[in-house]
């Protein structure tokens, strides 16, 4: 033990390597951090559709994008971009995309590059752009005629395949399959299989002297096996993994590189073995059967750093450690003999752990029983923009069940633990609180201490909120158009001279007016009655009639009867309403429209009149994204009175839509609509005589109608400002 002590302490040549090695270490950590310091993090990934020009990736990164490396594979298809010096903090690593030229992004990373991988649905072109901290990836959506120049290049060019297959084991553990490719543009597809990472080299089968089976268990690494062998006419090679892993593939100029690495420990995931960073200057240990005070001592004056030994820190304890930083040394040291620390600025204290337990229970309930000893003081705080009821509700609805919900428990506890009825209340177990609604007024009896939380939680609560303004627009369009063309004839004759038993009429009383002629011989014939053919139209527009009278016995009347109607309407209904962030309002005008209804028969029926609403009212509660867009919940109706029933009662035009968006600021956005298109054609006509050419016109009635109605409903939102007027 004393040789030991020597070397740490008294050893001249070792004291100088010790202090080199810190030197070193120093500068090794610099430069790390230096390094680090010079990666950027991507942030986000916003894919989109531009109509008419394809799909664009925006790419968002925490500082100036790094020129990425690409490169492109077939079956399946996908475009890998490699951002070196750069990692990735986004939750998901798979973001689906809706467009005609990719489906889904992949985002993974390791310690020296960010991959992003775009999943297309078919080759195409792309293009790259740098705007500020975003890298813009625009993929052409013209795929179809960019094949063929495409395929024909890959076609002219000389036929590569695989040189050698090499492996190594990274720095972090991770096993490292390089590929040796004859050249850059070698097709080359790499899928995950289940366990297995497998590499296809399209239309190139791989040396004889490459099929061979590699077994790497030995370097500690994810991966087991790699076997090289040929597939028809396509060179395979398999990467057998042990476990769990993750894999990235990346291509500088003709050399591929597989890695495959053990997965992260993911955030919010309990572990068995909690992970600590230890950042302190790294030292070597080496004692046998040493005082555990004496190590702490010397640690203390490796460190600079006051550490303060209980009279409870006792034993020795023997120990080897080489290149560990201090504070991972000490927390060995403590784990070992059962103890713990606290630190509080420069000053760390050591103690059992029985001991720092106890010690902070007593301080706890020593702060406890000040609270209960503190001297009680009132406060009145106005509210300028909150409610009072709202906020005292906060305030007492954290009490524990002991207090029953009151807020005037003067019992210091009793029984109770001595934290009291304070524990998840803002009030103490003697303070009380009163409102006044009149004044909006908070008056508050408790301890100074409990009084600071509660004016700290009103100093946050207690602000103005933002104001929308909601406008719809409710346009209401209707188009008809009728046509109607018809015909009425009539012919009436009788043979006074040798036969009169031959009449001819339109009708029972025009034969009977025929039949029976007055005292001179003549005949008065009724109209309309006399027609033999009505096919007229009903409120005609024109009208053109035809009489000859050929003799006294004889009468033809012919009219003609037309009508073409146009009617364009137009309605835009525009309500709007201004409200508060998170606040439901509704604003709403229109008819109610009585209807009876009766209960019970006969003489104990009992009658009563109720309302039916037929209004436009818009019915919204908007909430502010902390970007400046607006979460609209919305319910609009038109509802307008309909024809009557054949009963007599009014009947109700509906039109309603119920939805939740999400809009820009000052963005109008087309919540939905309905079309309608109604055309009928009648035609009425004489059995067999109506359907004869030419003629057959005398004998018919036509008639043509189309109707449209279109209904579209307009949303915007708009932010008030302070300084923009609220009638706006």
């Amino acid at each position: 033990m004393k040789n030991s002590e020597h070397n740490f302490l008294g050893g001249e040549g070792f004291f100088m390597s010790s202090k080199l090695r810190q030197f070193a270490l120093a500068s090794i950590s610099i430069a790390i951090t230096q390094v680090a310091a010079a990666q950027v993090t991507m942030t986000n990934v916003v894919p989109m559709q531009i109509p008419g020009q394809g799909t664009e990736i925006r790419v968002m990164f925490n500082g100036l994008p790094p020129q990425p490396q690409a490169y492109q594979v077939e079956n399946p298809s996908r475009l890998i971009l490699d951002f070196n010096q750069a990692k990735q903090t986004l939750s998901k690593t798979n973001i689906p995309v809706s467009t005609n030229e990719a489906s889904s992004v992949d985002i993974a990373s390791d310690d020296q590059r960010a991959r992003l991988t775009v999943n297309l649905k078919q080759t195409g072109q792309y293009t790259t752009r740098v705007e500020g901290n975003t890298f813009i990836l625009k993929i052409n959506n013209e795929t179809a005629q960019l094949a063929s120049p495409v395929l024909a290049a890959v076609q002219q060019q000389p036929t590569h395949g695989l040189a050698d297959i090499g492996f190594q084991r990274g720095g972090t553990g991770e096993g490292q399959v390089i590929l040796n490719l004859q050249g850059a543009n070698t097709p080359v597809d790499v899928k995950q299989q289940g366990s297995k990472v497998v590499v296809r080299f399209l239309g190139n089968k791989i040396p004889a002297h490459l099929i061979r089976r590699l077994n790497v268990n030995d370097f500690a690494t994810p991966v087991s096996t790699v076997d090289a062998y040929n597939d028809g006419s396509n060179g395979v090679i398999t990467i057998q993994a042990s476990g769990s892993y993750e894999y990235m593939a990346f291509q500088a100029e003709d050399k591929l590189t597989i890695s495959l690495k053990r997965p992260e420990e993911k955030k919010g995931v309990v572990s068995s073995q909690k992970t600590t960073n230890y950042v302190g200057n790294k030292i070597s240990l080496d004692f046998q059967d040493i005082e555990v005070r004496r190590v702490l001592q010397l640690l203390a004056d490796f460190t600079g750093i006051n550490m303060v030994a209980a009279d409870t820190v006792q034993g020795n304890i023997t120990l080897r450690l080489k290149d560990v930083p201090w504070d991972q040394a000490l927390d060995i040291i403590l784990k070992t003999k059962s103890l713990d620390k606290r630190r509080n600025g420069s000053v760390i204290w050591i103690a059992p752990v029985s001991e720092l337990i106890k010690a902070e229970e007593d301080e706890a309930k020593a702060i406890a029983q000040s609270v209960k000893l503190a001297p009680l003081q009132t406060e009145y705080i106005q509210l300028n923009y909150a409610k009072v009821a709202d906020i005292e509700k906060l305030i007492t609805q954290g009490k524990n069940s002991s207090n029953s919900g009151t807020n005037t428990n003067t019992n210091a506890g009793g029984g109770n633990d001595p934290l009291g009825d304070s524990v998840g209340s803002l009030l103490s177990p003697r303070g009380t609180v009163s409102v006044d609604p009149r004044t909006n007024t908070l008056i508050v009896n408790d301890t100074a201490q409990k009084i600071d939380q509660i004016r700290k939680m009103i100093d946050l609560l207690d602000v103005s909120v933002k104001q929308v303004m909601i406008e719809a627009r409710i346009v209401r369009a209707t188009t008809d158009f009728s046509k109607e063309m018809g015909v009425k004839w009539g012919v009436a004759t009788t043979d006074r001279i040798g036969n009169n038993d031959i009449i001819v009429g339109g009708s029972d009383t025009t034969l009977w007016n025929i039949k029976t002629p007055d005292d001179d011989g003549k005949v008065t014939i009724e109209r309309p009655q006399n027609l033999n053919v009505d096919l007229g139209v009903a409120n005609a527009a024109g009208k053109i009639a035809f009489g000859l009278i050929n003799m006294s016995d004889f009468m033809l009347d012919l009219e003609l009867s037309a009508l073409q109607a146009d009617g364009f309407g137009e309605v835009i209904s525009t309500p709007k309403v201004l409200t508060a962030d998170k606040q439901q309002a509704k604003v709403a005008s229109g008819y109610k429209i009585p209807y009876q209804s009766a209960e019970g028969g006969g003489q104990n029926a009992v009658s009563t009149t109720e309302f039916i609403d037929a209004t436009l009212s818009l019915d919204v509660t908007p909430s502010i994204t902390p970007d400046g867009k607006v979460q609209m919940k919305l319910n609009i109706t038109s509802d307008t009175p309909g024809a009557p029933t054949p009963t007599g009662q009014l009947t109700i035009n509906k039109n309603a839509i119920e939805t939740n968006v999400l809009v820009d600021n000052g963005e109008t956005v087309v919540l939905g609509g309905i079309f309608e298109q109604e055309t009928r054609s009648v035609q009425t006509k004489v059995p067999f005589l109506g359907d004869l050419p030419a003629v057959g016109r005398l004998f018919r009635r036509d008639s043509k109608s189309d109707s449209k109605r279109e209904l579209l409903i307009f949303v915007t939102p708009r932010i008030v400002n302070d300084s923009q007027s609220r009638n706006h």
